[in-house]
């Protein structure tokens, strides 16, 4: 699901950096995004929905570089975060 968002650091927390990008994949609990920042594993990140403004802290699990574009980044949440997409989550006994 692409939302748009806005990641950039803590103040505090490095190098300021803003970037504006768009989720690969979201969830309750975090997301995969696209960023062209430098960003490490266990780095703390603010993550912004441009649409709502609504701002969540979370952390970073992997960072995947490409060779060819952005470095695909799965964040996690500080603590679920489910409304932050303004999107209906199943619930975790649904099955098909």
């Amino acid at each position: 699901m692409s939302v748009s968002v806005l990641v950039h650091r803590p103040k505090g927390e490095g190098p300021q950096f803003y970037e504006n990008t768009k989720t690969l994949v979201v969830s309750a609990h975090g997301a995969l995004v696209a960023l062209k920042g430098m960003v490490a594993p266990r780095q703390r990140l603010l993550l912004q929905n441009t649409t709502s403004g609504q701002q969540e802290e979370c952390r970073v699990v992997s960072v995947n570089k490409d060779l060819t574009g952005p470095s695909t980044v799965a964040v996690e949440f500080a603590k679920p975060a489910a409304s932050f997409w303004r999107v209906a989550f199943p619930p975790p006994d649904w099955t098909t």
